[in-house]
């Protein structure tokens, strides 16, 4: 009798989204001078993390706001469940701020609560169109489980799919018009940023209503 091969399941699964706004060009078009202007109306200081609005977008952001909202919406529909599998269809309600990153800025990890899904919407990339990675400026998403599954042998990893980076981080190298959705109890930050473009993003928050 041969023996059956070995049944790997992969359980507790940390859902990711990378999506793009259907309209960005469009979009961003629009936003870029209205949160330049936001900004330099608000005459705020910055810090290591850059400036940052308050949490009022969806007043001031105008129709490109409530399009890229309905996206949200949709993707956290279509990434949400009722305990026994069946999809949800919520009025979420979406808290967001807009933030602004220069050269030697970052972005400290952070999980967000009180909120289901969070995540961020680059308007502008910065990058300025290069592929050079020394710009950094990286999303960064930490594992849930902090460095736990690294602890007992960090030169270990796990031969499943995304199971080298357990107990680390994982990048993903933003794009103008990409939307990056996650569990709010995920840690996110951003690397470094050393292009000399300035970078743009709505980061959101979304909660059950």
């Amino acid at each position: 009798m041969v023996a059956p091969k070995p049944q790997i399941r992969s359980m507790f699964a940390t859902p990711v989204c990378v999506h793009f706004l259907p309209v960005a060009q469009e979009a961003n078009v629009e936003l870029r001078p209205l949160i330049l202007e936001r900004a330099q109306a608000d005459g705020g200081g910055r810090s290591s993390e850059g400036w940052r609005s308050a949490p009022d977008f969806d007043i001031w952001g105008g129709l490109q706001a409530q399009t890229l909202f309905r996206v949200l919406r949709d993707l956290a529909d279509s990434l949400t469940a009722t305990r026994n599998g069946t999809r949800v269809t919520f009025d979420w309600k979406i808290t967001a701020f807009v933030a602004m990153r220069q050269k030697g800025e970052y972005l400290e990890r952070a999980a967000r609560p009180g909120a289901f899904w969070s995540g961020v919407y680059y308007v502008d990339d910065g990058y300025q169109k290069s592929d050079d990675e020394a710009l950094g400026g990286e999303c960064e998403l930490a594992d849930p489980r902090g460095v736990l599954p690294a602890m007992i042998a960090p030169q270990l990893g796990f031969r499943v799919p995304n199971g080298l980076t357990a107990g680390q981080t994982e990048l993903i190298r933003p794009q103008s018009g990409m939307i990056i959705l996650h569990p709010s109890w995920q840690p996110r930050g951003e690397r470094r940023y050393e292009g000399n473009g300035q970078r743009i993003v709505v980061e959101f928050d979304i909660a059950v209503p």
